[in-house]
């Protein structure tokens, strides 16, 4: 029996069988595995549209890893789906290994089509046939299957599986999830952090500023049997002794002792970050608490009171060379670091800079009522960038190109200050004696004094832009913390109020 005789057989197998399958995710599994034999594809998948936030769901796939099939939330314009649902067309990709921008989610995959599943008024989700193969599919075929997924349209309409996929998929929102990314690098932490979150192992997450370590120890601690205990950070960098030993362990105001971090995170977790910024004294004194588990308020009179707590650390360095200089304490470390982790710097994994950018496209758009989208040239722009600063720094464009620039279609130059708002810039800066100009070399051709130099230009010119200091921090790609320290130690910034 040839495919066009079989089409109406398939698709009437499949309204009778899927109402006997009362769970959606038995429902669509069979769906696409009808759908993949009666096309002769080795594996595939479904997606479905997220309407609102305008990415691509996997909702049931074949011969993909189970951590890549929940990872893989695909933008509008993003590989060879997203470009089906973009443009509303088919897609065929003879060759994948020939396709620059494909996304590779399973290895075996030569050829893939991509057929979108669409109304007169929207797209419903996206069809994917693929094949181990180069140039599987015929042109009879395609015609074939694009009247497959047509009529495939209907019924997973009138059957409200779309609606129920999706609403499942929202329902099911894993704490893992909000590490957005599919590049290998990620899925292979996502993949540590399933291991070691439930136990309660102590974690040390190393990687640049503005990589995501926060990110991770929520994540950890939110799969944890502690997820419903409190969850509390400390901020190591730009804290002066006093004020750190006061946030960690707590600080007397007149008589009455106020708790610090460590008995704030009693039953749950607490996350320190840029852990190798604390001071030898700090770091015996804490080794001591965690040892004895002592929960460190002098008001505490009860032997049975003692400190339950998961501690995860963040550090931009590896703490060993630390240990070797003596300035890092050695039983610290490990106790401390019993699993290390290792986020990604951005341009380690540039694959996923579309995905993070639609994200925070859509969070942006939503919070100032604004309706902007990014041009093909503008991804391609955002992907060729270095972030140094990372995900923070991403993130910080993106807010910028929301609210700043004009133009409600994203274009490479609307990451950019246009002129005015430079010259603008440039003559706040003059006035008050730290202008670009003082940049060029003079007499001292110190580096770190023409970073400080910069550093207070970029300092002032958040200032410009946001109203409270978390906001500069967050434009900097910084910590609170460490801007507090840098205004107080900047000598350029002397006399600088915010």
């Amino acid at each position: 029996m040839s495919v066009k005789q079989d089409i109406s057989g398939t698709l009437r197998k499949i309204q009778k069988e899927i109402q006997q399958l009362p769970n959606i995710t038995d429902r669509l599994n069979f769906i696409l595995d009808m759908t993949l034999t009666l096309f002769g594809a080795s594996t595939g998948s479904i997606s479905i549209m997220d309407q609102e936030e305008k990415v691509l769901t996997i909702v049931a796939a074949k011969g993909m890893d189970w951590e890549k099939k929940i990872a893989a939330k695909l933008p509008l314009n993003l590989g060879v789906t997203g470009r089906a649902a973009s443009s509303r067309e088919i897609i065929y990709v003879p060759d994948v290994t020939l396709d620059k921008d494909y996304v590779k989610l399973i290895e075996t995959v030569r050829s893939e089509l991509a057929i979108p599943l669409l109304t007169r008024d929207s797209t419903v989700g996206v069809l994917n046939l693929e094949s181990d193969k180069v140039n599987f599919f015929s042109p009879d075929i395609i015609n074939q299957a694009t009247l497959f997924a047509s009529q495939l349209t209907i019924v997973i309409l009138e059957e409200r599986i779309a609606k129920e996929a999706f609403e499942k998929s929202k329902r099911e929102e894993d704490p893992v999830e909000e590490i957005l990314g599919y590049d290998p690098s990620i899925l292979f932490l996502k993949h540590r952090i399933r291991q070691v979150g439930p136990s309660d192992i102590s974690v040390m997450i190393i990687g640049e500023e503005g990589s995501g370590k926060k990110l991770v120890a929520k994540a950890l601690h939110y799969i944890s049997q502690r997820k419903n205990g409190p969850f509390s950070t400390v901020d190591c960098s730009g804290l002066s002794y006093e004020l750190l030993e006061a946030e960690l362990f707590g600080s007397y105001s007149g008589k009455i002792f106020n708790p610090g971090k460590l008995e704030q995170s009693n039953g749950g977790s607490l996350y320190i970050e840029s852990i190798g910024d604390l001071p030898s004294n700090l770091q015996t004194k804490l080794f001591q608490t965690l040892r004895d588990k002592t929960i460190p308020n002098p008001n505490t009179k009860k032997k049975e009171d003692v400190l339950n707590i998961r501690i995860f650390t963040g550090s931009k360095r590896d703490l060993l060379e630390d240990i070797q200089k003596e300035t890092f304490s050695m039983d610290l470390y490990y106790r401390l670091a019993e699993v290390p982790l290792r986020t990604p710097p951005l341009r380690e994994r540039r694959g996923d800079i579309p995905l993070l950018a639609h994200h925070y496209l859509y969070q942006y758009n939503k919070q100032y009522g604004k309706n902007k989208s990014f041009s093909s040239e503008a991804l391609k722009a955002l992907t060729g960038m270095p972030w140094s600063g990372n995900v923070r720094q991403l993130q910080s464009v993106i807010q910028y190109a929301v609210i700043v620039p004009q133009e409600t279609v994203l274009e490479p130059y609307s990451f950019q200050q246009d002129g005015k708002r430079e010259e603008e810039s440039r003559g706040k800066l003059t006035a008050v004696g730290v202008g670009t100009e003082n940049l060029s070399p003079s007499d001292n051709l110190s580096l770190n004094l023409a970073i400080e130099k910069l550093e207070a230009i970029w300092i002032r010119e958040a200032f410009q832009r946001a109203s409270t200091q978390e906001e500069a921090a967050k434009l900097l790609g910084i910590s609170r913390g460490s801007l507090q320290y840098k205004i107080k130690n900047n000598q350029f910034l002397d006399g600088f109020s915010n």
